[in-house]
């Protein structure tokens, strides 16, 4: 009995041990910072080899949250709306200067309206999470085949 209960004890821990090893630990820094591709994110561009390369378009977005769920589901609806704004975005630019003797008045109204859009088929390409001054702060880019994302803007046209 007593050979069993050692048994059972030393798998237990081995388990536990496992289990442990199966987590990741979320870098803290000292200041802030951003993943060198999300500050260069590109809009689009070709992966793959010579003759089987695939044209993509990306989109970035970043989190910062005291949790880090909120953290990315800021970063997902960032990411997505960059997708939406180019799929579906309307600009409106108004810009009126009046000139009255010497002087000079200049007013400028911009609007940006993006309205419901479909976006799909889409892949996390990189991601990035760290935790600074007690928020964590997540980066994410999105891929979606260039004919995908062409397509959408076909059909919302």
């Amino acid at each position: 009995m007593k050979g069993l209960l050692k048994t059972v004890a030393m798998v237990g821990l081995l388990a536990g041990l496992g289990a442990c090893s199966s987590y990741t630990t979320i870098a803290e820094r000292d200041t802030y910072a951003q993943p060198k591709w999300y500050a260069k994110c590109a809009q689009a561009g070709s992966e793959g080899w010579l003759w089987w390369k695939k044209d993509y378009v990306y989109a970035c977005g970043s989190g910062q949250s005291l949790y880090q769920q909120a953290a990315e589901e800021q970063m997902y609806a960032v990411a997505m709306n960059n997708f939406a704004k180019r799929i579906n975005g309307k600009v409106n630019s108004e810009t009126s200067i009046k000139f009255d003797n010497d002087n000079r008045q200049t007013k400028t109204f911009i609007s940006y309206k993006v309205t419901d859009t479909k976006v799909r088929q889409h892949i996390e390409e990189e991601r990035g999470t760290y935790i600074y001054a007690g928020n964590t702060y997540t980066f994410v880019k999105l891929r979606m085949p260039k004919e995908v994302f062409e397509g959408l803007i076909a059909g919302s046209n």
